[in-house]
């Protein structure tokens, strides 16, 4: 069982994936922005922190960032449809900045599932194994 922080601003994602997960008997907590996100981290030993990357207050690139300096231990899956820009460059960044999966918005909640079961591998091969069933996961929906 995981510590799993769920982070977007679109209280009906945050909602549904709290749901989701609390089916799965993992902990579960949500934040409506990265700055409370960042206050729930640093009171709540947090596993995996699931964030949209655009989101008002403190968006996804400076939360990751901040967790990643203040948090090195959490595993990140990044979250977004990209607004006007689209959902690549910006999970593209959040790849860059160490998130360990990305994954393009609207999620499938096996697709989620699989990331997080994934990053509960061990360590060294968490990210690509996760990575790599989100990605085949995603790819059947279409």
């Amino acid at each position: 069982m995981a510590c799993i922080l769920i982070a977007d601003d679109d209280p009906v994602v945050r909602e549904l994936a709290v749901e989701l997960l609390h089916s799965s008997d993992h902990a579960v907590v949500g934040a409506e922005n990265g700055l409370e996100a960042l206050r729930l981290i640093a009171a709540v030993p947090v596993d995996v922190l699931v964030i949209d990357m655009l989101m008002p207050v403190m968006d996804g690139v400076e939360t990751i960032l901040m967790v990643r300096h203040r948090h090195p231990q959490v595993k990140i899956i990044a979250i977004s449809s990209g607004g006007s820009i689209g959902a690549r460059p910006l999970l593209g960044m959040a790849r860059s900045l160490g998130a360990h999966v990305t994954l393009e918005k609207p999620l499938r909640s096996a697709t989620l599932m699989a990331a997080i079961e994934g990053l509960g591998e061990a360590p060294e091969s968490g990210r690509t194994a996760a990575s790599r069933t989100a990605a085949r996961l995603a790819s059947q929906r279409h």
